[in-house]
């Protein structure tokens, strides 16, 4: 008959197991700011662009008086054609960062009588030359894409 191995021992190893096992599933649990932490636990996030990019340079081609497939060919179809509203384009561009923080852009165009008649705008960059991270395809200056 074999020698039963002694208690305590296995009761040492159950407890020792079931410490890790909490402090695994309590790191899930850590309070405080989700987008401020990192480590083993986290899930990998990444850079969510949606809408048109549009920046100023773009927008400077569209003028008084264009007609819309002009704008279209000049700052591409429009994510929002109001129906209610069908003289007024709106290209909306959203960037949402791994950090949780977004970008928020917009650009109208105003028609009248299919031609534009106004456009409005946030702050824009000036041109399309990589150094804006919303730009789709922009790589970053450190780490290991240049």
């Amino acid at each position: 008959m074999p020698h039963p191995r002694p208690l305590h021992r296995s009761r040492s190893v159950a407890a020792t197991l079931c410490t890790v096992v909490l402090a695994a599933l309590a790191a899930g649990c850590a309070q405080g700011d989700p987008r401020q932490r990192s480590g083993i636990f986290s899930p990998y996030k990444i850079e969510v662009p949606q809408g048109n990019y549009v920046d100023m340079a773009m927008l400077r081609q569209v003028k008084e008086g264009m007609t819309r497939e002009q704008v279209r060919f000049a700052l591409g179809t429009p994510l929002l054609v109001d129906p209610f509203r069908p003289d007024r384009w709106d290209y909306v561009f959203r960037f949402q960062h791994p950090n949780g923080s977004a970008d928020l852009r917009r650009a109208t165009v105003f028609f009248a009588e299919g031609r534009v008649q106004k456009v409005t705008s946030d702050a824009l960059p000036e041109s399309d030359e990589g150094a804006d991270p919303a730009l789709p395809g922009y790589r970053r200056k450190q780490g290991r894409f240049r």
